[in-house]
């Protein structure tokens, strides 16, 4: 009886992971099937893994559709386009179908393909062209990108041509409805020098228009080379429909727009929330948000928080906090958060915006080998800090909140580091991988003034889970499970949240093993 007991008890927690609020439900362990490109969610407890099987040249990509956590049907990927070898773009699901991208030059051109697999996936049909744009002389690089609705409703192919001695860029795009019916195209000229902008970001909205965010810069010939803060001048976002292009030039007053993030919803409202900096200064000195009305395309509202001192210190150690304040003193400037990324930003459906930022940043150390002369560098990838905020629907900051992490990993990109997150049960939730002693013996985070470095060994990793009430901004944060207890790494990065399946898909790995999870929502 006692054997059975204990044997109960290992294959419970072999199959799942426990917190006061959620379950996972685990796969078994399997050898892995190649790299992990990403999951496709596609209905309930059903859902694609795609990977890449082969070296960093010679290889295939593999497709596996799960259903229940199992693998129930295997298939390649066809990199052919009109009887020519072609690029892969990505995979998407369109409908109830998966559906790979691809791109091929030939004579002039760089078109752009799709293909649908059918439920055995297998390749239905011949491909589809979708888009092209000619390579010229003047224009001979380009690329293609895929943007989605948030509702799923519409996809965009986007393509971009690099104009050579004058010639402005070459920016267009084609929107689809799900039965493939072309809702919105166009091809235009960049509005500005790509000398001196940057599109930042493109977005589908839920309606099938097609917005571009474009920062412009000073002339660097008569100021300086890089395009940075110095140089910051304005933010468009640039909207086409039926009558053309619309330049909306984002007035912060004097304030200069430092990351951002658009969504659209089905109410015409169109909201851009990001970092704010001073001009002519480093540094991030609060958080934005704007709302424009897409019939009017005029300012709604738009509200700013910035960051006390305290929040901007809350981990810095007493020497960098002694060395602000010195530079303070000398008028060089408060101190200043940097290097942050927008990462999401979702709106609820009484208009509340919910948006979350990381810091992120890469050192590059060089080392000098004293006898042979010989100098290697090794790429330093930090992901710390997440700043999480709250916009109620009167356009008010109703919170904002910092979650302390440090995750620092060498020459690989960080695979382990960064979060995964969403929002359930009037809380909005993060999971990342975190340093065990961060928390007791009973899994509460101990909040310590200098937090350990978040670990993957077996006996030092744990999961972490943080989550932040919308109503008060309370939060708490404590273990989620860890390495020695599903017996695998989490891979945050690979991790995907469907509202409409209502389940998180998250990603494991273990050596040549691994397994996937789902976490299931209200």
């Amino acid at each position: 009886m006692k054997y059975t007991l204990v044997l109960i008890y290992l294959v419970f927690f072999a199959f799942f992971a426990k917190t006061q609020s959620y379950s996972i439900e685990w796969s078994e362990m399997i050898s892995q099937q190649g790299r992990l490109v990403y999951l496709l969610p596609n209905k309930e407890n059903n859902f694609y893994a795609l990977r890449w099987v082969g070296g960093r040249i010679l290889g295939t990509y593999q497709v596996s559709q799960h259903e229940e956590l199992k693998i129930t049907k295997k298939g390649k990927i066809k990199l052919v386009a009109d009887k020519s070898i072609a690029n892969f773009e990505g995979a998407k699901v369109i409908g109830d179908k998966l559906v790979v991208f691809l791109s091929d030059k030939q004579v002039g051109y760089n078109h752009f393909y799709m293909q649908k697999y059918d439920d055995e996936l297998k390749p239905i049909g011949e491909t589809v062209k979708l888009a092209s744009y000619a390579m010229t002389k003047k224009r001979s690089k380009g690329w293609f990108n895929i943007e989605q609705s948030s509702n799923k409703q519409f996809f965009g192919v986007v393509w971009q041509v690099k104009g050579k001695k004058g010639e402005r860029d070459l920016y267009g795009f084609k929107v689809f409805n799900n039965q493939l019916e072309i809702v919105n195209e166009g091809e235009y000229p960049l509005p500005f020098d790509p000398k001196s902008s940057t599109i930042n970001a493109q977005h589908i909205s839920n309606n099938g228009d097609y917005f571009m965010a474009v920062t412009e810069y000073e002339d660097k010939k008569a100021t300086h080379f890089f395009k940075n803060y110095h140089t910051y001048k304005a933010l468009h976002i640039i909207h086409i429909n039926d009558d053309g292009l619309e330049d909306y030039k984002l007035d912060l007053g004097e304030k200069r727009v430092e990351a951002m993030s658009m969504h659209s919803d089905d109410k015409n409202i169109f909201t851009i929330t990001g970092l704010y900096g001073k001009p002519d200064e480093a540094g991030v000195k609060g958080v934005f948000h704007q709302r424009i009305d897409l019939l009017s395309m005029k300012k709604k509202d738009e509200g700013f928080k910035e960051f006390d001192k305290s929040f901007i210190t809350q981990d810095w150690s007493e020497r960098a906090i002694k060395r602000a304040e010195r530079q303070q003193s000398r008028g060089k400037g408060d101190p200043q958060l940097f290097n942050y990324k927008m990462r999401d930003i979702t709106i609820l459906d009484d208009g509340s915006i919910i948006g979350s930022m990381e810091q992120f940043y890469v050192q590059i150390r060089s080392n000098t080998d004293t006898r042979t002369g010989t100098v290697s560098q090794s790429y330093y990838y930090y992901y710390n800090d997440i700043i999480v905020f709250k916009v109620d629907p009167e356009g008010e900051f109703a919170w904002v909140k910092k979650i302390r992490k440090y995750q620092v990993s060498t020459n690989d990109e960080g695979p382990y580091s960064s979060y995964a997150s969403f929002i359930d049960k009037g809380k909005v939730y993060f999971i990342f991988n975190d340093h065990v002693r961060n928390y007791d013996a009973n899994g509460n985070f101990l909040d310590p003034e200098h937090l350990f470095t978040a670990n993957y060994t077996r006996k030092r990793n744990t999961v972490a889970l943080a989550e932040i009430d919308l109503s008060t901004g309370e939060t708490i944060r404590s273990s989620f499970f860890g390495r020695g207890e599903i017996n695998a790494l989490a891979v945050p990065k690979l991790f995907q949240m469907d509202y409409q399946t209502k389940e998180m898909l998250l990603y494991s790995i273990w050596g040549r093993k691994e397994k996937i999870g789902v976490l299931r929502i209200e």
